[in-house]
């Protein structure tokens, strides 16, 4: 399972910062890569504000379902199954609390940004412009 999540994030990397920029070079590709790019901003303005409160929902079923799964497994198969946590290493807890904090972090980086640009206290990055 490591091994395919290294190749495939190897994957996305390549094509990101290799082929991507070389295909938005191309004439070409050029009108598909703007039509992405005024999609992606259209989504960014459908989502404006409510993207932590989302992350927190998700965060918060996936927490559900998998104690729900650790709790009613047992009863519903009347067999001892495994529990879904315990199948994660050790190591990889303190990591998946640090990612969930930081991507809050994120978004909420992200509505205090928008929040100034609305006062007037703030500008816009280039890349909204």
């Amino acid at each position: 399972m490591l091994l395919f999540m290294l190749t495939a994030a190897t994957l996305v990397a390549v094509y990101w910062f290799w082929i991507r920029p070389i295909l938005k070079s191309r004439p070409a590709f050029r009108e598909l890569y703007q039509a992405e790019a005024n999609f992606f901003a259209a989504l960014r303005a459908k989502f404006a504000g409510i993207k932590q409160k989302l992350s927190s929902a998700i965060v918060i079923a996936a927490s559900a379902i998998v104690s729900g799964y650790d709790f009613f497994a047992p009863i519903v198969r009347g067999v001892d199954v495994s529990s879904l946590a315990a199948q994660v290493p050790s190591w990889a807890w303190p990591l998946l609390l640090i990612a969930v904090t930081a991507i809050m972090k994120y978004f909420r980086d992200l509505a205090d940004r928008r929040h100034a640009i609305e006062l007037g206290k703030g500008s816009l990055p280039p890349q909204w412009k």
